[in-house]
Order: C-alpha cells, then sequence, then structure tokens
C-alpha cells in the first residue's frame, strides 16, 4: 500500500488538519510520506498569484521537493468541485490526478490524499465523484468526523456510502474530541464502531486555533498521539 486518501463526513470536519498531522507522524518515523490535494476550491491570493490553503498548511511540515506537485486543480469559489470547474471552464480530469499520484508514489514512500469536501462530492457530473476517482487509484480510505453531536448519523451515512461503493475503509478518526467529553460524546465512540462497523484508530484533541499552531511541534505531538498509526500503514 502506497496511497491513503482521506476522506470526511462533510466540510470543516478538520480532513486538512489531520492530513498535515499524519504526515508530520509518518516522516517522524522514517516514512517518507507525501500530502497530496488533488482538487480545491477555495483559493487564496498572495499577490497576483492563486495559493491553495491546504497545501500552504502542508507546508508547516513538509517541505516540497522542486517541481513537485501537491494540487492538481485549484478554483476561486469555494464550491463543489463540479460546479467550481464549470465555472472555470477547466474540468477536472481524472488521468491528471491519476498521472501526479504515480509521480508522487515514485518520489514517496506513502502519498496522502486529501479529498475535497465530503465524499459523495461529484467532481465531473453525477456519474463520476470521489468514489470514482478512489476506484481508480485503487487505494484504501480514512473517515475523519467530528466529536460534536450529530456526528453517529453523519459517520454511518458516510461509512454506509463508501461501502455501497465498493470503498475499503481502513478506520475512522475523530477529530477535535474536548478534554472535558459529555457522557453524549463518550458513548459516540462506541456507537459509532457498533453503527458502522468499522474501528476507530483514532482520536484527536480538540486544540484552539489548531491551524495557526500546526508549526509547533508540542501542539503536533498532542494531535497524533491518540492515532494508532500501525493501522494506516504496515
Amino acid at each position: 500500500m502506497s496511497g491513503i486518501f482521506i476522506t470526511g463526513t462533510s466540510s470543516n470536519v478538520g480532513k486538512t488538519v489531520i492530513t498535515t498531522c499524519l504526515t508530520y507522524a509518518f516522516r517522524k518515523r522514517n516514512i517518507d510520506a507525501v500530502p497530496y490535494k488533488p482538487v480545491q476550491c477555495g483559493a487564496i491570493t498572495e499577490g497576483e498569484q492563486w495559493l491553495a490553503p491546504d497545501v500552504e498548511l502542508y507546508r508547516k511540515v513538509y517541505n516540497p521537493k522542486e517541481n513537485e506537485q501537491l494540487n492538481s486543480f485549484l478554483y476561486e469559489p469555494r464550491f463543489s468541485p463540479h460546479f467550481a470547474a464549470q465555472l472555470a471552464d477547466a474540468p477536472i480530469d481524472p488521468q491528471v490526478i491519476k498521472s501526479n499520484y504515480h509521480a508522487l508514489q515514485e518520489g514517496h514512500e506513502l502519498v496522502l490524499i486529501e479529498g475535497a469536501g465530503g465524499l459523495a462530492v461529484p467532481l465531473i457530473d453525477e456519474q463520476y465523484g470521489t468514489p470514482e476517482l478512489i476506484k481508480d487509484l485503487d487505494i484504501p480510505i480514512v473517515i475523519v468526523t467530528q466529536a460534536s453531536v450529530g456526528t453517529l448519523n453523519a459517520t454511518a451515512l458516510t461509512a454506509h456510502y463508501a461501502q455501497s461503493k465498493g470503498l475499503n475503509i481502513i478506520g475512522i478518526i475523530i477529530n477535535g474530541y474536548p478534554d472535558n467529553p459529555t457522557e453524549g460524546i463518550k458513548d459516540n465512540l462506541t456507537m459509532i464502531e457498533k453503527v458502522t462497523g468499522i474501528p476507530v484508530i483514532g482520536i484527536v484533541p480538540q486544540i484552539a486555533d489548531v491551524e495557526a499552531r500546526l508549526g509547533e511541534e508540542e501542539v503536533l505531538e498532542k494531535l497524533i498521539g491518540g492515532i494508532d498509526l500501525d493501522k494506516l500503514y504496515y
């Protein structure tokens, strides 16, 4: 296995933070991991240059090699990828993503691919979305979810949808777990596994201003402490 696809139950569940943390954790283990964001919607600007904000976050723990592409398709509006691509008249080409993925494979032991939004997001149209890309890449997935109210429903729906598409799910990572969880949040840990039949392989703590602090080793160590890396790569 040389690739893992990191998806989420929705936007804003912390996929980028988890991808960044996993990159740091594996590289600390002397596993040459590289993060990759095939499609980014919601470009940021620096002067006249467009930047992929998720890739900028990766840079806190990973310095790309010369000419190394960590993003393939970048769009200004933060819309669903298929619609952002239509507006830009710049369609997403899965072959380009596959080519860039294979190029990263050749130079690294492990490629951590972060999806755009949730798992059911279309990339081209209703016939080709994130699940079809994952199948084309032939890699397993990790589902990132949150500890908050509503996570049972969102996680179960995502897991069952992934299974209906024939995807191989390694496990679930629960992000933003509070220091003093309610009884309901504690119960979610058990019920997520019972409802989905998929193991929870990571519990990542809630940290204020986490994206701004991802360059701090102390914060990174705290974030990765509850992730079972052996379940992800062996």
